[in-house]
């Protein structure tokens, strides 16, 4: 298979004089020919002689095909419209007079001045290009061939229907998702720094709360561990924000022109992100789930590994939300950090749940997502556990337990007690985890 290659030029000869862009444009155009290479180039003004270079033209106005053809053949193509090029014009600037709609509204065609600027002669212009033959752009679900090879305007009500709908947004998504991939590919200040961070932090966790055993000593310690990996992983997520924000920013103005719709670009933002995210978790846990002395075996590790995952994407869509909101990078961070040190506070980590002031504790405290993916990584690591507690000869149980224990006799407190004493043992994982989804999806909605 022979692989063609592509030259994408953005208005190669803006500033320059009508020979310099002459010349320019003739020595692409022999550098293309003796290469083999496909040149795709915007261009404003093209004198006749610069114009002259060019193969095929398309143009274009609020964001639809109006032109799509060779060069050669626009002269006739106005012939038999019945607006032929003047004497003193190119076929180029004839083409826009129809097609500008920025500035006027009259034709006076009685003086032979084509200055049709206004809305409906550029739709006049366009369904006249769509009823010849070879006239329909490619993809266009409003257009329909006839027998005889012309294609006819029809109402997109009447053709696109819900299969048309669902196939456009389905191939909307997978051009962004692949766009969106290969830009987070080619970011690596932006992605590779972010997974060095996660990276950075396991690391960390993995040095400084190292073996932690299973003495009752460590067990808050194995607490702050579940907490940790939560609120500050999370908090990462606003070193997504610079990024966002430039997707954003090509997002609106993709869209203005009519190329797709809202829901496209959060299924893509969110499909590459969703990858990503995991590797990030992967990674996190790789280097600190051992090192640390967390809950043993396989079942635990991937348990875990879901339940950190599901709040990261949680965080992530929140900084996306606050960024689509208050699209100005700094304002975006603080008030992104802001949330992450709130749901904090709330979450019952710092103040016990029981403790907090009522009004905090039936609000924020349950729409808190930290609380959820703390509770369900607690869970996950000290149901089935038992730690052994400090021996105390004096004591009567002979042992000193920092939670209450329904085993004192064996001067062991299970990982169930705990989980009792917290008021959390009886959560379910597969509630708690469809409470994140959810919030994940309101926040993507959102």
């Amino acid at each position: 298979m022979i692989c063609r290659r592509i030259l994408l030029l953005d208005e190669v000869t803006s500033g320059l004089d009508s020979t310099s862009a002459r010349e320019v444009i003739a020595s692409i155009s022999r550098l293309a020919q003796s290469e083999g290479i496909i040149v795709l180039a915007s261009i404003h003004q093209p004198s006749l002689e610069t114009f002259s270079h060019f193969h095929n033209v398309i143009f274009l106005a609020e964001g639809k095909t109006c032109y799509s053809g060779p060069v050669d053949g626009l002269e006739s193509f106005f012939d038999k419209w019945g607006h032929p090029v003047g004497r003193f014009i190119t076929p180029a600037d004839h083409a826009m007079n129809y097609l500008n709609t920025d500035f006027g509204s009259g034709l006076d065609d009685e003086k032979g001045n084509e200055n049709g600027r206004n809305n409906a002669m550029m739709q006049e212009f366009r369904e006249y290009w769509l009823s010849t033959p070879g006239g329909a752009p490619l993809g266009d679900p409003s257009l329909l061939g006839k027998p005889d090879g012309t294609v006819s305007r029809l109402d997109t009500t009447d053709t696109t229907g819900k299969a048309g709908l669902i196939g456009t947004t389905f191939w909307n998504t997978v051009v962004l998702c692949e766009r969106t991939a290969l830009n987070y590919s080619r970011n690596l200040l932006a992605y590779g720094v972010r997974i060095g961070m996660y990276a950075g932090m396991g690391f960390m966790l993995a040095t400084i709360w190292i073996r932690l055993g299973t003495r009752d000593s460590t067990i808050n310690d194995r607490l702050s561990v579940h907490f940790y990996s939560v609120a500050f992983l999370g908090f990462m997520s606003v070193a997504g924000i610079p990024a966002f924000l430039e997707e954003r920013a090509v997002y609106l103005r993709e869209s203005k022109n009519g190329l797709y719709t809202t829901l496209p670009f959060v299924l893509s933002n969110t499909l590459v992100n969703i990858p990503f995210l995991f590797a990030c978790t992967v990674i996190f846990i790789l280097i600190c789930y051992w090192a640390i002395g967390l809950h043993p075996g396989a079942a635990a590790f991937f348990r875990f590994a879901g339940f950190l995952f599901l709040p990261l994407l949680v965080a992530e869509s929140q900084a996306a939300v606050v960024s689509s909101i208050i699209p100005v990078f700094v304002a975006a961070l603080a008030i992104a950090a802001f949330l992450n040190g709130f749901w904090m506070s709330v979450g019952g980590y710092f103040i016990r749940a029981r403790s907090l002031p009522r009004f905090w504790y039936f609000s924020f405290h349950f729409m808190d997502f930290q609380k959820y993916a703390f509770e369900l990584l607690t869970n996950s690591d000290l149901r089935g556990l038992h730690f052994t507690c400090e021996s105390v000869p004096s004591a009567a149980s002979g042992c000193i337990c920092a939670y209450p224990s329904s085993t004192p006799e064996k001067c062991t407190v299970s990982g169930e007690d705990i989980l009792s004493y917290l008021e959390i043992g009886s959560i379910s994982y597969a509630k708690w985890s469809g409470i994140l989804i959810s919030i994940f999806v309101i926040f993507r909605i959102g």
